[in-house]
């Protein structure tokens, strides 16, 4: 196993192991919780794939890539999120589960995780940063210090503070605004521009920091009668 590929592999255990670890307060058995872990990581993997094909279709119409002979080439992280948050919440549809008590711990897990694979990033000179920026440490700080963030903000929904679904809304605006101050000190080669914002820093904005903002909105509406916390 190559350095990239043991810290991806011990970013996504750590989080699952954790989420595990938490089944209980989720609210689902064993054995949901092990069909819904694979099912989500599913989605991700769909999602991610698939959001890489949309955007750079340009690729696959010239012959350049090739979808199943190239399959491990290029994933998307907001699409994988989207992907999987799509797949959980069918899943939770499906088994009558509460879908925003279970985001508010994969808050928690998915930025820890996250942050571990980052340092493969680093270590395997992928997603690069410009001299003398080490963006993947960079980004591995930020969202080890948003996990923590949001496991605050859990033990305040635990104790019924904060309405559920406010961890995971602080993970989407905290990581989105990660990203978007620190795409600029990328240096992957990314042409791609709207607006003078490169795609990663749209899908920041749209995806998370404004979905982020939305979503927080709207659970507070609908939670007007639980009390809050300042931190």
């Amino acid at each position: 196993m190559t350095p990239f590929g043991f810290f991806v592999a011990a970013g996504g255990v750590t989080a699952i192991l954790w989420l595990k670890f938490h089944h209980r307060q989720i609210g689902v058995s064993e054995n949901e919780f092990w069909i819904g872990t694979w099912l989500t990581f599913l989605g991700a993997i769909v999602g991610a794939k698939a959001l890489f094909v949309i955007l750079g279709w340009h690729h696959y119409a010239t012959g350049e890539l090739h979808l199943w002979l190239n399959f491990g080439t290029g994933f998307i992280f907001f699409g994988g999120l989207a992907g999987a948050l799509i797949t959980a919440g069918i899943f939770a549809w499906w088994r009558g589960l509460s879908f925003w008590q279970g985001t508010d711990y994969f808050a928690v897990a998915l930025p820890l995780g996250h942050a571990i694979g980052r340092v493969g990033c680093f270590v395997n000179g992928c997603c690069p940063g410009r001299p003398p920026h080490p963006v993947q440490l960079y980004e591995s700080g930020g969202l080890l210090a948003i996990s923590l963030v949001c496991f605050f903000l859990l033990k305040q929904v635990e104790r019924s503070r904060l309405a559920r679904g406010t961890s995971f809304c602080a993970y989407l605006f905290l990581y989105g605004l990660l990203r978007l101050l620190l795409d600029p000190l990328r240096a992957d080669g990314r042409p791609e521009r709207f607006w003078g914002f490169s795609y990663q820093q749209g899908f920041a904005i749209a995806f998370m920091f404004l979905a982020g903002v939305t979503i927080l909105l709207i659970n507070r509406i609908n939670h007007r009668s639980v009390s809050t916390v300042t931190i």
